[in-house]
């Protein structure tokens, strides 16, 4: 059971990984133009350690607990699971509306 839920959010790591390249990118662009100027992509409130300004890092992060997530007894398997999730689709949603973003 516990393999697959691992594929999967290896998997869904894998495209977050290339979303956040391509949402990098755009970013450094904006910036060169003088936008862009935040010190977070996501609010502190957020559930992630990380606090930067771009999204490589909230990436990294979540491969992080993935790692950790395959060692930890069952009881700390759901917590970590849930929270990772919530993560997940935040950071997915947040790459999603950010690359719909007009072109400056």
């Amino acid at each position: 059971m516990h393999d697959a839920v691992t594929t999967k959010l290896n998997d869904t790591l894998k495209e977050l990984y290339h979303m956040a390249i391509d949402a990098d990118k755009k970013l450094a662009e904006l910036r060169t133009k003088g936008q862009a100027k935040f010190s977070a992509v996501l609010r502190e409130d957020s559930q992630f350690i990380t606090h930067t300004d771009h999204f490589m890092p909230y990436v990294a992060e979540l491969a992080e607990e993935l790692e950790i997530l395959v060692t930890v007894s069952e009881q700390e398997y759901q917590a970590l699971l849930s929270r990772m999730v919530h993560k997940i689709q935040l950071l997915a949603e947040t790459l999603q509306q950010f690359m719909r973003l007009p072109k400056a």
